[in-house]
């Protein structure tokens, strides 16, 4: 009997399976290139369009920076554009403000130059109680006026009353009740016109109605003038007195 010695090399065993293991990853890979090639799959023109996409997509990301861009220029357009109105609309009430200040002093002028009532003498051309910032303190404003042909100078006395209520009472307060300096009458002296303000103080707990301007001039000429206005400043009537 002979006894028959075979070197062994488990390597190659080894070797074996991963060739074979290999040559069924290429021959699977190419059985699917090949199968999506029968499905009409071309990678060349794949990566020709994902290059495609690629470029499309920097495109699309350029336009929306460059629209951003825009949006922003629009917004501060819009901004500015309303700052320019804001200031425009306050320009044109300022204007509105100036031309009715204006038409004031222009009828007041009218009155004194060439009045509806030619004969007239002394007039009350205006009278306005208003709020002075305080609870109990108002603020009265009147303009005399006489027309140009009179060169004589208009002189006389001014005094209110005030009618009103103290709890359920009813009070007429003069102008001594309310002026600070408790004066009796004010006087006035102009030419052709004079603006008298001054400032009076109601007492506590009255309420007041209604308010009359009573100008007596020093020539007996001319009759005496009243006014009377609601103490919510709408006024109620007149009587002038003429030469």
């Amino acid at each position: 009997m002979s006894l028959v010695v075979k070197q062994h090399r488990p390597w190659i065993t080894g070797l074996l399976w991963l060739l074979a293991v290999v040559a069924l990853v290429i021959a699977g890979w190419s059985l699917f290139d090949y199968g999506r090639f029968l499905a009409g799959y071309n990678s060349v023109e794949m990566e020709r369009e994902k290059e495609s996409l690629i470029k499309h997509k920097a495109e699309l990301e350029e336009q929306i920076d460059q629209l951003r861009e825009k949006k922003a220029l629009l917004e501060r357009a819009a901004q500015i554009e309303r700052q320019a109105y804001d200031e425009l609309d306050v320009t044109f009430k300022v204007l509105q403000a100036e031309i009715l200040e204006l038409k004031e002093e222009l009828a007041f002028y009218r009155g004194i130059v060439s009045p509806k009532d030619a004969s007239s003498g002394l007039q009350l051309q205006s009278f306005k109680i208003e709020p002075n910032g305080t609870g109990l303190s108002y603020r009265y404003k009147l303009v005399l006026t006489q027309v140009l042909k009179n060169d004589r100078v208009a002189t006389g006395k001014l005094n209110f009353f005030i009618d009103g209520l103290r709890g359920e009472e009813p009070v007429t307060l003069e102008l001594k009740d309310v002026d600070e300096k408790h004066v009796n009458e004010l006087d006035y002296r102009f030419k052709y016109f004079q603006n008298i303000e001054g400032d009076m103080t109601l007492m506590e707990g009255f309420t007041p109605l209604r308010i009359t301007a009573q100008i007596v001039p020093s020539s007996k000429t001319w009759n005496a003038i009243e006014k009377t206005i609601e103490w919510d400043m709408q006024e109620k009537g007149d009587n002038v007195g003429h030469e």
